[in-house]
């Protein structure tokens, strides 16, 4: 059986990056949406459509992130969108090992979703001029196994077009507007679902 196509939108994948940009020196991880029907079984594509920032510095505290995916799940709600996955990365850039609480999560995620994803973000990638993803994916299968996927298994919406945009929004510095559900936390005013900065990242394209 071939294994399912897995397409990440340009909005999801920037926001990982300046996620990632914006915490150089911080673990950071997020939340990953998809459509509830690109999940149904049978389906041969499944699109990571946007991404929601959790953590910079509770990241490892497991009561702050039942609140945020209880918070998160409820948002959701009527939108026709689904936690489908997770990604983190690591404070050192030479790490990319799953951790055991982002793995964790991550198995947390995959008991209500099959298929999850689990994204390692590659930091030594991550730079003015961002070349290639620098994504490491592992992928639950329908054994509950955690399955190592070819870097290549995951295409870019628009390919580098996607790589361009991410690039741009870090050399002009707009990842210091991205809001994780910490700095949420700290002020309940701010929105941690991004809807400026989506914006922002959709005029890029």
């Amino acid at each position: 059986m071939s294994e399912v196509e897995l397409e990440m939108s340009t909005r999801a994948y920037c926001k990982m990056m300046m996620h990632s940009a914006r915490y150089p020196s911080s673990s950071i991880n997020g939340l990953l949406l998809s459509k509830a029907s690109s999940l149904s079984s049978g389906s041969k594509q499944i699109q990571y459509l946007d991404c929601i920032p959790l953590f910079h510095i509770n990241t490892g505290l497991a009561p702050m992130v039942e609140v945020a995916l209880a918070q998160v799940e409820s948002e959701l709600e009527g939108t026709g969108l689904v936690i489908a996955g997770f990604y983190h990365a690591h404070d050192n850039l030479r790490d990319t090992h799953v951790d055991p609480f982002s793995q964790k999560i991550a198995d947390k995620i995959a008991e209500n979703q099959p298929g999850t994803l689990l994204v390692t973000v590659d930091s030594k990638r991550l730079s003015l001029n961002i070349d290639c993803p620098g994504l490491i994916l592992h992928q639950h299968d329908a054994m509950g196994k955690w399955k190592s996927r070819d870097k290549n298994s995951l295409r870019l919406e628009h390919d580098s077009i996607t790589l361009a945009c991410a690039s741009a929004l870090i050399h002009k510095k707009i990842y210091r507007d991205l809001v994780d559900f910490d700095i949420h936390l700290d002020d309940i005013s701010l929105d941690y679902l991004n809807v400026e900065l989506n914006m922002e990242i959709d005029s890029c394209l």
